[in-house]
């Protein structure tokens, strides 16, 4: 089995490479490049000051490695 930090586990590579290629793991990143909204962002959006947009973060797939046990 192969396994991801968020919890999705796969019976072999190929469903995990097919996952990485899928709308489902690519909504997920774009959404995780996006900086969390604080409390003072919501209370500026609610007109109580300044917008300042969020700060986009770099989120990359892991990486493809594939240990072969002998």
């Amino acid at each position: 089995f192969f396994f991801l930090p968020d919890r999705r586990y796969f019976v072999d590579l190929n469903s995990m490479k097919e996952h990485f290629k899928s709308k489902v793991h690519k909504r997920r990143l774009k959404q995780l490049s996006e900086e969390p909204y604080t409390q003072e962002e919501a209370e500026r959006a609610a007109g109580m000051g300044s917008y300042i947009p969020p700060k986009k973060i770099e989120v990359q797939t892991q990486p493809l490695e594939v240990e072969e046990s002998g």
